[in-house]
C-alpha cells in the first residue's frame, strides 16, 4: 500500500486490520528514507519484503515517490508531501519533522530505521524525544556529499543512536572517523541480493532487442549516469580505445541518463555513437544483464554496490575501480579485476583482454556467482539485520549494562555480520 500524505500510516495486518493484540505481539520496524530509489531503494525493499514473511510489521516512510523495481508486497509506502513555497531549509525539514513525529507516535514501532543525512538526523530527534526506543542508522556510501555542516550535527549527537550499520569496511572507516562514533556502535552488514533473478527473456532475445549481433561482446555498465561519482564520461572516453583492440566490443548503458536522446550529444562529440546503446532507466535491468558478456564499474566513491553483486549472481566477469567496499565483493583475479580510479589504461587492457578470452569470463562469471550464493545472498543478510534489531531490544538498550553486553556481542560476532 503507498500513502500520499503526511497522516499516520494505519496499522494493517494482510487482511487490511490488526487487532491490538496482534500489534503488541508483532514487532514493528519504521525505516525512513529521503529516497526509495537507486541501488539502496531496491536493497531496502527486498529487505523489508524478507523481514514481513518472518513476522516483522514493516512501515517505510520516503520524502520522494518511489522509483524502484517493484515495491515491497505487504509493506506500507508513505510518502510525505512536498512542494509550495515552504520546501525549502528550515521550513521543509521541520515540517518534515513534524509529519514523522505523528507517524512515530501512532505506530510505536520497536526499531525506527535511518538512511541518509536528514533522515539520520529526524531519527536522532526522534530518539531524543522518546519516540524511537531502539535507533539504528545505515551508511551507504563513504560520505562524499556531506560537508563539514553535516558532520559537524552527527558529531554533536553520535551518542544517540544504538547502533550504525556500515556496508563495507572502509564505510565504517569512515564513519569512524568523520563521525567520531565510538567502535563499539558501528558493525558492518554487507548488502545482498536474491538469489534467484527475475529475468524473463533469453540472452538472445534480449541482444536481438538492443540490436546487437551475436559476434559482438557486450560490455554493460548499470548505473545512474549523470552521476559524477558514477565516472560515466570516463566508460565514454575509453570507448574508442576499447573497439580499436577490439573491434567486436559494443557497449550497452543502463540506468538514469542513459537513454537514448541523452545520450546521442555526447556520444556524436565522441564519435562513438555505433559502439553505444543507452537503454535508459529499466524495471527489467536482469533481462539487461542477460545480454552482456562483461559488467564494468567507473565510480569514483561506492558502499557496496549492488550493481556489481548484481552482475557477479548474472555470471558476468568484473572491471571496476578500486574504491569503497568493491575490494569486499570483486576478488582479483578469481571474479574480475580492479583497478585505481583514474588509470584509465589499465581499465582498458583489463576490458580488452576479457573481450578477447571467453574461458575467462566463463571461469571468473562462475566464481562470481558461486561467491554471491555463499556469500551475499538476501535471506542471510535480512537475518543479520533482525539480529541486530532482535538483540538491541531484548538485552534493554535503555540501560548502561545492555550497551557494555550488546558491544562485547558485536566484538565477537561483527566478521559474521
Amino acid at each position: 500500500m503507498i500513502a500520499f500524505d503526511s497522516q499516520a500510516v494505519p496499522a494493517r495486518d494482510s487482511a487490511g486490520s490488526h487487532s491490538r493484540a496482534a500489534a503488541r505481539s508483532t514487532r514493528t520496524a519504521l525505516l525512513l528514507l529521503e529516497d526509495l530509489g537507486g541501488g539502496t531503494g531496491n536493497h531496502v525493499c527486498q529487505l523489508a519484503a524478507l523481514w514481513r514473511t518472518r513476522g516483522w510489521r514493516v512501515v517505510i516512510v520516503t520524502q520522494r515517490a518511489p522509483l524502484v523495481r517493484a515495491l515491497p508486497e505487504g509493506v506500507d509506502v508513505h510518502v510525505t508531501k512536498s512542494g509550495g513555497w515552504y520546501d525549502r531549509f528550515p521550513l521543509a525539514q521541520l515540517r518534515r519533522l513534524v509529519a514523522l513525529k505523528r507517524i512515530v507516535a501512532t505506530l510505536k514501532p520497536d526499531v525506527v530505521h535511518t538512511y541518509f543525512f536528514w533522515s539520520i538526523i529526524y531519527g536522532r530527534l526522534l530518539k531524543l524525544m522518546g519516540l524511537a526506543p531502539v535507533l539504528v542508522e545505515n551508511r551507504e556510501d563513504m560520505g562524499f556529499s556531506w560537508g563539514w555542516g553535516a558532520y559537524l550535527a552527527l558529531r554533536l549527537t553520535q551518542s544517540v543512536p544504538d547502533r550504525v550499520i556500515a556496508v563495507a569496511g572502509p564505510v565504517k572507516e569512515v564513519a569512524l572517523r568523520k563521525e567520531g562514533l565510538a567502535p563499539s556502535r558501528a558493525i558492518v552488514v554487507h548488502n545482498g541480493i536474491p538469489l534467484a533473478t527475475s529475468a524473463e527473456r533469453g540472452r538472445e532475445e534480449t541482444r536481438r532487442q538492443f540490436g546487437f549481433a551475436h559476434e559482438h561482446i557486450v560490455i554493460g555498465m548499470v548505473a545512474n549516469l549523470p552521476r559524477e561519482v558514477k565516472g560515466g564520461k570516463h566508460l565514454l572516453d575509453v570507448v574508442r580505445e576499447v573497439v580499436a583492440a577490439a573491434p567486436t566490443a559494443r557497449f550497452l548503458l543502463v540506468g538514469m541518463g542513459t537513454d537514448a536522446e541523452t545520450l546521442r550529444p555526447e556520444l556524436e562529440a565522441r564519435g562513438i555513437a555505433e559502439y553505444v546503446v543507452g537503454a535508459g532507466y529499466r524495471r527489467d535491468v536482469e533481462d539487461c544483464y542477460t545480454a552482456m558478456d562483461i559488467s564494468v564499474l567507473t565510480s569514483s566513491t561506492e558502499g557496496l554496490s549492488i550493481t556489481l553483486l548484481e552482475s557477479m549472481r548474472a555470471g558476468l566477469p568484473t572491471v571496476a575501480t578500486r574504491v569503497g567496499g568493491n575490494a569486499e565483493l570483486v576478488v582479483e583475479g578469481e571474479t574480475g579485476f580492479l583497478v585505481d580510479f583514474g588509470n584509465w589504461s589499465a581499465f582498458v587492457d583489463r576490458v580488452v583482454s576479457l573481450a578477447h578470452d571467453g574461458d575467462q569470463r566463463r571461469r571468473m562469471g562462475d566464481a562470481g556467482r558461486r561467491r554471491v550464493a555463499e556469500q551475499f545472498g538476501a535471506e542471510g543478510v535480512g537475518g543479520r539485520y533482525l539480529t541486530v534489531y532482535e538483540t538491541l531490544i531484548n538485552v534493554g538498550v535503555e540501560s548502561g549494562t545492555s550497551r557494555t553486553v550488546y558491544s562485547e556481542l558485536t566484538r565477537g560476532q561483527e566478521t559474521a555480520l
